[in-house]
């Protein structure tokens, strides 16, 4: 987890258990579901507070969760790309966007 929201980004590793699905490259890696992460996330010690989280795939951010500063997330299904590895790169940003 690389979170973005200080001067100093600060970056984290969070061990999350979610369902995967092979990818239809078979070695190219997985697919998460959003819903499933951002609820394994916030349930732990990883929690994320007041921030937008995303990954990047190819030249896009994929918003996957947004937390509010009361502590209510949003989330919907979607497919998130996970390594072959088994890991996935999340970055978190400030609510407004504002990169520090």
């Amino acid at each position: 987890i690389e979170d973005k929201r200080h001067p100093e980004c600060e970056n984290m590793l969070a061990e999350v258990r979610v369902p995967l699905k092979q990818t239809d490259g078979g070695d190219e890696g997985f697919w998460a579901d959003a819903q499933d992460v951002s609820e394994e996330l916030q349930k732990g010690p990883s929690r994320i507070d007041a921030a937008k989280v995303y990954t990047q795939r190819g030249k896009y951010k994929q918003y996957f969760l947004r937390i509010s500063s009361d502590g209510e997330w949003v989330s919907q299904p979607a497919n998130l790309q996970v390594s072959p590895e088994r890991t996935i790169e999340i970055i978190i940003e400030d609510v407004s966007g504002y990169i520090l």
